[in-house]
């Protein structure tokens, strides 16, 4: 298999899609699907797929992000988690924490948050889970916000 960056990507799931959001179209509300989903519309809510997630430069996501993969040239606002590989595209803007195994960020993209990487991503999630939990636990009981 050739070397891995996002316009080989793009070329092999651009025929793999199963869900396609196209630019007019606007969800509200959670995403979860079995098949690979492409983002050029807008979603508010989180978006689940056990394949491919990819977010077209038009697309955008004011929620969380999960799939196998996850290729991003659009916008998104929330944690992303890839259990395979995550790209960033040059137009990609993203406001958020990125939980993956493999990253590649192409030159030119927008990232603000943490990205964990090295550790199997499920004991990653859950080791920022549990130091929040230890934070809440340290706080007064009249300040701890309710979730």
């Amino acid at each position: 298999m050739g070397k891995w960056n996002p316009s080989n990507i793009r070329a092999v799931h651009s025929a793999d899609v199963s869900t396609l959001l196209s630019k007019d179209t606007e969800i509200r509300g959670a995403v979860k699907t079995q098949g690979s989903i492409r983002v050029d519309g807008s979603v508010v809510g989180d978006l689940i797929s056990v394949k491919t997630v990819t977010i077209g430069p038009t697309g955008s996501v004011e929620g969380n992000v999960t799939g196998e993969d996850v290729i991003v040239a659009g916008k998104v606002k929330g944690i992303l988690t890839a259990r395979g590989k995550m790209a960033l595209e040059a137009t990609a803007q993203v406001d958020g924490d990125l939980n993956t195994s493999r990253l590649s960020i192409t030159e030119g993209a927008v990232f603000r948050g943490l990205s964990n990487m090295g550790v199997p991503v499920r004991a990653g999630v859950r080791a920022i889970e549990s130091k929040s939990d230890d934070v809440s636990s340290q706080l007064p009981k009249d300040r701890v916000a309710a979730a």
